[in-house]
């Protein structure tokens, strides 16, 4: 069955033959037409995702195997079809040998053989995005359940990973960020090494008191061995080079020390350096425009396009939250702690500024079936655009 919204770009410097080919095709499949490798490469970047690219080999400024090699490095997933003279076979056979093509038609190609190749080229996008789809839901629901273990085990290390969630992903959307999955996972993994440090020493952390030399080496050195913990998953290498570097400010300094600085560090590192500085100084009991204040007298650590969005961010967040108060059974997955819940005892559980899940809300009630908690709770509500 076809789907209309999986387009096929075809890409001939002779319009008579492109002009055929829309008339031929347009009923079955959704069809888009340029004249050159140059318009071609605006369209894939342009229109994406692109299920099928077919090209012509012999275009002036670029051939066919050049112009679909450049398709592969911007658009992985969609599938290259070139046509080709018989002069050219042997070109076209190393290019498939390459990678960089699906399959090659030899001209001239019926209408026949042609409809039969773009049918196997859809059924071939199908194919990857669905694998693709099942890889990255099974990654994410795979690092959300440990992560969902993780903060049971050492929840202050993974309260912070709860409350810069958000914030990091705004961020990454203002920056016009292509892979967010790969922001969510590094955020969701970014205080994995923590696992490694008591909560007690991370709890007198986020509330500014000093820290013995020991203590702040070992703080220090959870970047890098959250690094080592997922340096050996297929697929996360990118992100643990990410969460490696959160620590690592904009002019060099920080850890690790090495010469990377600028725009050389990855650029979710520069985000979570941002997000993370401003987190902590806001869990020490700054107010939002005080954190602002005093991270930009320190401007040199961190990117300035970042932090220009982190401003513009938090004034916006701030005009679009309220503080309500609830009882302890109203609580629901999705709301944000406005303050700390504690037991009648005035043991910690949550810090604020953590989002609410399914399995820490069932920890709550579980605890406080046995130890009473403090209620009611204050929690931020996000305002409805007709209160705004």
């Amino acid at each position: 069955m076809v789907d209309m919204d999986e387009k096929i770009l075809f890409v001939d410097d002779d319009s008579n033959i492109l002009a055929a080919h829309k008339r031929q095709f347009h009923k079955k499949f959704n069809v888009i037409t340029v004249d050159s490798a140059a318009k071609g490469i605006d369209e894939v970047k342009k229109q994406g995702p692109v299920a099928v690219v077919v090209s012509d080999y012999r275009m002036p400024e670029m051939d066919g195997v050049q112009f679909l090699s450049t398709v592969k490095q911007i658009a992985p997933d969609t599938v290259r079809v070139l046509l080709t003279g018989q002069a050219d076979m042997q070109t076209s056979i190393d290019a498939i040998n390459e990678g960089n093509i699906f399959r090659f038609l030899s001209k001239p190609c019926s209408n026949d053989i042609l409809t039969k190749a773009l049918n196997a080229a859809i059924e071939q996008y199908r194919l990857i995005t669905a694998e693709r789809e099942l890889l990255d839901k099974t990654l994410r629901g795979s690092i959300k359940v440990v992560s969902e273990i993780l903060s049971m085990v050492n929840p202050v290390a993974f309260s912070c990973s709860s409350r810069i969630n958000n914030l990091t992903k705004k961020l990454a959307e203002r920056l016009n960020v292509e892979n967010m999955w790969e922001v969510e996972l590094a955020v969701m993994l970014s205080q994995i090494g923590c696992v490694t440090i008591p909560g007690e020493t991370l709890e007198r952390k986020y509330q500014g008191e000093d820290l013995s030399i020991e203590e702040n080496q070992m703080f220090f050195d959870h970047p890098n061995i959250g690094k080592s913990l997922l340096a050996n998953i297929p697929r996360l290498g990118g992100i643990a080079d990410a969460i490696a570097y959160q620590e690592k400010r904009f002019n060099g300094g920080g850890v690790p020390i090495d010469d990377r600085k600028g725009e050389d560090i990855p650029l979710i590192s520069r985000i979570l350096k941002v997000v993370l500085d401003f987190d902590l100084r806001v869990a020490r009991g700054e107010t939002k425009p005080q954190a602002i204040a005093q991270m930009r007298s320190h401007m040199q650590w961190y990117d300035p396009d970042i932090f220009r969005e982190l401003e513009s961010e938090v004034i916006k967040k701030e005009e679009c939250y309220v503080k309500q108060e609830i009882m302890l059974k109203e609580l629901m997955p999705g709301m944000v702690l406005a303050e700390d819940v504690k037991t009648e005892k005035g043991m910690l559980l949550i810090q604020k500024g953590y989002e609410i899940t399914h399995i820490l809300k069932k920890r709550i009630l579980n605890i406080g079936n046995v130890n009473p908690i403090i209620e009611p709770i204050k929690v931020l509500k996000e305002l409805q655009k007709t209160e705004v």
